[in-house]
């Protein structure tokens, strides 16, 4: 790999950024903020972007600011999701390196101080390190499904990461991510990205096929995630990742989902297409997965629900007449519904 420039981080009055995206959840950024108040590194500035919030997001900043340890700026944009909110602190921040977390991430005391040491003895612009996000088991209860999210490449990949599997564009998680501020304002997140889920993979699959990105694993930059998740909240956030995905795919079409064939395709399109049948499937397999997670029908349930998102992206920009009523049946709200704090934060996918 050919590294091509490299960037000074030493003189600045302050090398590392932080940037946090949020959106309708204080009491969680403010515990964010919180453990960013205990990092041993104190040198760092803090954006926080307020993607539209409507819970008195700003005005509990405003008086948070005033006795902020750190320096703070605050930022509020209209609803339009986590890459413009990035976007949009990246072009105020002042440091040369960019660290960027979500309003659910809890950082380690040496995060900050992991992430800007790594930058130090890796000044090339190409070069961006990812650090180990788990979930916190201090603040919530860790379920055998949310265990499995992680470990296993369904929401992160981070049991590869540890097993010594390099990383690459696959493993660009804006949840623990650090970046040349430089690199990211020459080659920004696409912002027609409106939700998390893919926009983070899309910026990083961009720049390793055309801007030599050089990825980094920093096992010891640890992150605790604080977002308990159900079966049934994974089926809705894989509708809206299936979604992305069919963006995605249209951006970079050799990554256009390849159709599965004989009895996977039929199963796959009956249950995709029965109203009836895919959301039975997704309450049984909750229930199921209480006592066997993961069970034979988890991946497949999950991924059916991809489906139906990428499906209903590809109707709703072929017009509105092609456009599916799958959400709009009163039967299947409680499954396809998002969550209502569910647009600021990083969530995986299954893209390959």
């Amino acid at each position: 790999m050919q590294i091509s420039s490299s960037i000074a981080i030493s003189s600045p009055a302050r090398p590392i950024g932080v940037i946090i995206p949020t959106y309708n959840r204080w009491e969680r950024l403010f515990q964010c903020l919180q453990h960013l108040e205990a990092q041993t590194w104190k040198n760092f500035e803090v954006f926080v972007v307020d993607d539209g919030s409507t819970d008195g997001t700003r005005t509990r900043i405003e008086n948070y600011q005033r006795s902020a340890p750190f320096p703070m700026s605050y930022l509020h944009q209209a609803n339009s999701g986590p890459a413009r909110a990035r976007n949009f602190a990246i072009a105020n921040l002042n440091a040369p390196i960019c660290l960027m977390i979500g309003d659910d991430i809890f950082p380690t005391p040496d995060f900050v101080r992991l992430h800007l040491e790594f930058h130090q003895t890796h000044p090339a612009l190409e070069a961006v390190a990812v650090g180990l996000t788990r979930w916190s088991e201090r603040h919530q209860l860790v379920t055998p499904h949310m265990r499995w999210l992680d470990r296993d490449g369904v929401q992160f990949s981070y049991g590869d990461l540890l097993r010594g599997v390099a990383p690459s564009w696959k493993h660009f998680y804006t949840s623990n991510l650090s970046v040349k501020t430089a690199y990211l304002r020459e080659h920004p997140f696409h912002e027609e990205f409106r939700k998390a889920g893919m926009e983070d993979i899309e910026l990083g699959y961009r720049l390793a096929v055309n801007h030599s990105l050089a990825m980094f694993f920093l096992p010891n930059a640890i992150a605790e995630h604080v977002h308990p998740t159900t079966f049934t909240q994974s089926c809705r956030r894989a509708v809206d990742a299936g979604a992305a995905e069919y963006l995605f795919a249209e951006l970079w079409p050799e990554h256009r989902a390849i159709r599965p064939t004989g009895l996977k395709r039929v199963l796959r399109s009956f249950a995709t297409e029965q109203r009836l049948i895919l959301p039975i499937l997704a309450r049984f397999t909750s229930l199921l997965s209480k006592v066997w997670c993961p069970n034979p029908l988890s991946l497949r349930v999950i991924r059916s629900f991809g489906a139906v998102g990428y499906g209903r992206e590809a109707a709703r920009r072929a017009g509105p007449s092609s456009a599916g009523s799958f959400s709009s049946d009163s039967r299947y709200a409680d499954v396809c519904a998002p969550a209502p704090d569910e647009r600021s934060g990083r969530e995986g996918s299954s893209i390959e």
